[in-house]
């Protein structure tokens, strides 16, 4: 298999597309897709109390990471932040109205992309690789 990349590789340079098309996507509405992700995590919740360690648990990342995206989120109107009623060290994170607008365009530009990275696929080899995703991602997350 000499030349050949191994799945490490496709993984490399496919999560480095993806994250360049999406950010030139979102570039117009003033977003990462870092930010994006969290934006859509926190409406993927329904509204359920999140903090910022709640965040940081889901994405895997340190608080002062997911304070910079949050803090850089209420800057551009996106999210808002209290302190937690239950328990005042934790800040809860809510989307706002702004978020509305531009729901529908993220949203669409996560389908198509999803659709141009699937095209040519049938329906049995699109279950049998979400089925050998799911095995190389659970090989390999940190627990």
């Amino acid at each position: 298999m000499s030349g050949v990349p191994f799945p490490g590789e496709y993984f490399k340079l496919i999560n480095l597309n993806v994250i360049a098309r999406l950010d030139a996507a979102l570039r117009p509405l003033g977003l990462t897709t870092a930010q994006s992700d969290l934006l859509c995590f926190l409406d993927q919740r329904g509204g359920a109390e999140t903090t910022v360690q709640d965040i940081g648990t889901h994405f895997h990342l340190k608080h002062p990471t997911v304070v910079g995206i949050v803090h850089r989120l209420e800057d551009k109107g996106f999210v808002s932040t209290a302190v937690s009623p239950r328990d005042r060290r934790c800040r809860i994170v809510r989307l706002t109205l702004r978020f509305d607008e531009v729901r529908r365009v993220m949203s669409n530009h996560r389908a198509l992309l999803d659709e141009r990275s699937t095209r040519g696929f049938t329906d049995g080899e699109l279950l049998r690789l979400r089925d050998m995703l799911e095995r190389v991602y659970q090989n390999v997350r940190m627990d």
